[in-house]
């Protein structure tokens, strides 16, 4: 052990080595600010990635084992993602939220990481059946080849209304990263639309032409609610360090975290390597990006099996979790704000029901005053009509009545029987009378502007005098 090699690195080589035999030139970018940690510090680093590998590996087994006896957890998964709607995995009031009528999840990734067969996956497990076509086109043979162009929308759940759908986008270039910056920017700052064509500084004009030419704009521009990071493994391994710069660049774009979180990354291609291979490369993809592997790494292969299809569940519940938490609120409902400012709007609120009530009360004081002259007015029509006498309406047959004769004798002897202020009418004719033609005050007024008579009995009364 010669120049200066100590103990503890050859502990923490051999403990490296063992962990990845076949990886150390795909590592070796991870570790190269690593010339000032210290002996300690790296050999803590490195027991924490074998537990970290170690239960991954566990993770794998036991999700087979428990879900191959019976798969009533992936049933309940499947449940709740068919019953989301936008805001429902929210903690909060969404009065105060602006929530989207559709979730939209946008997937990026290097060309040929397996965007479009994700989305294929995807469709296969949400609708429980492993023989369904697919719907986006994957393409096959070498990555120059061919592949998406344009961004494609995909709405889940299919022939109803949808509570989320999946973006499928463009590969990032892997000659410009400021195109990568651009586009996503573009994406998250503007949104994207079913149909839009991705074009990169790059391209041929030819191919641009095309692009603009068969590009769609017309369609619904949707805002990116959660972003899924697409990453082959089989790349990974292979690949030099420029695979590793391309995917660590363009996942730390500022623009791809909502505040403080940062999106899912899926590694596909799995099923062409090992067990072990696969658990190496999500170990290494955690490292290079900051993330933890065991929580927002999902192993996705291309794969029927019931642990696939829970991990795309557990996927989807991430992405839509996470869509949810991060939602735009209202600024005009901001309370705290107002708070701050004095309760501008508590003081709104007690001017207008200060005013209200004020109002209230001169309705009520009107209407009191106004009610209490009617019952006057009335009273005083009802008075008016039992004192007022109509002479000869009483006895309307023709029996001869006596004149009346003006006497001083009758006038003293009738004032002697009745008592002073007390005329003598008969109240109960007099009110029946007067109930019957004198009863609404409109007749009243009528009348004593311009006074009617009855011909008929006046010619009777004339006759018999």
């Amino acid at each position: 052990m010669g120049g200066g090699d100590t103990l503890k690195d050859v502990v923490a080589e051999e403990e490296a080595s063992s962990l990845y035999p076949d990886f150390s030139r795909s590592s070796s970018f991870c570790f190269s600010d690593c010339s000032g940690v210290s002996e300690e510090t790296l050999s803590a680093y490195l027991r924490k990635r074998e537990k970290t590998y170690q239960e991954i590996l566990q993770s794998h087994d036991f999700s087979r084992e428990r879900l191959g006896k019976n798969n009533r957890k992936l049933k309940i998964a499947r449940r709740q993602i068919l019953s989301y709607t936008p805001g429902s995995f929210a903690d909060v009031n969404l009065s105060d939220y602006h929530v989207p009528k559709t979730t939209s999840i946008l997937i990026v990734g290097p060309k040929g990481a397996g965007k479009s067969g994700l989305v294929n996956k995807i469709t296969r497990v949400i609708q429980d059946d492993e023989f369904a076509p697919a719907r986006a086109q994957e393409s096959y043979g070498m990555p120059s080849n061919g592949g998406t162009f344009f961004v494609q929308e995909y709405m889940f759940p299919r022939g109803g209304s949808a509570s989320f759908c999946l973006c499928d986008t463009r590969g990032l270039s892997q000659i410009s990263s400021s195109d990568n910056t651009d586009m996503i920017e573009q994406w998250i700052t503007k949104g994207v639309h079913h149909g839009e064509p991705v074009i990169w500084t790059s391209d041929d004009s030819d191919l641009k032409d095309r692009l603009i030419r068969d590009g769609c704009t017309g369609c619904e521009i949707r805002k990116v609610n959660s972003i899924i990071f697409v990453v082959n493994a089989v790349e990974m391994m292979e690949s030099e360090s420029s695979y590793a710069h391309i995917i660590s660049s363009a996942f730390n774009c500022p623009l791809l975290s909502f505040k403080d979180d940062k999106p899912a990354v899926v590694i596909t291609h799995g099923d062409i390597l090992s067990r072990e291979e696969r658990a190496r490369v999500q170990v290494l993809v955690g490292e290079l990006l900051g993330i933890p592997p065991d929580k927002q790494i999902f192993d996705i292969p291309d794969s029927r099996d019931a642990a696939t299809a829970l991990a795309v569940c557990n996927l989807l519940r991430h992405c839509l979790e996470h869509a949810d938490k991060n939602l735009r609120f209202f600024p005009k409902r901001n309370f705290t704000i107002s708070k701050v400012e004095g309760g501008g709007k508590n003081k709104t609120r007690m001017t207008m029901f200060s005013i209200a009530l004020t109002l209230f009360l001169a309705l009520v004081i009107f209407w009191f005053n106004h009610g209490q002259g009617g019952q006057n007015v009335a009273h005083e029509a009802r008075h008016e009509l039992n004192v007022f006498q109509s002479p000869r309406l009483y006895n309307l047959t023709h029996e001869v009545q006596p004149k009346p004769t003006i006497s001083v004798q009758n006038s003293e002897s009738e004032s002697e029987a009745v008592p002073n202020g007390e005329p003598s009418i008969d109240w109960r004719t007099a009110r029946r009378t007067a109930r019957r033609l004198w009863f609404d005050e409109g007749k009243v007024a009528k009348a004593e502007a311009e006074p009617t008579f009855d011909w008929r009995t006046t010619r009777r009364l004339w006759y018999v005098e």
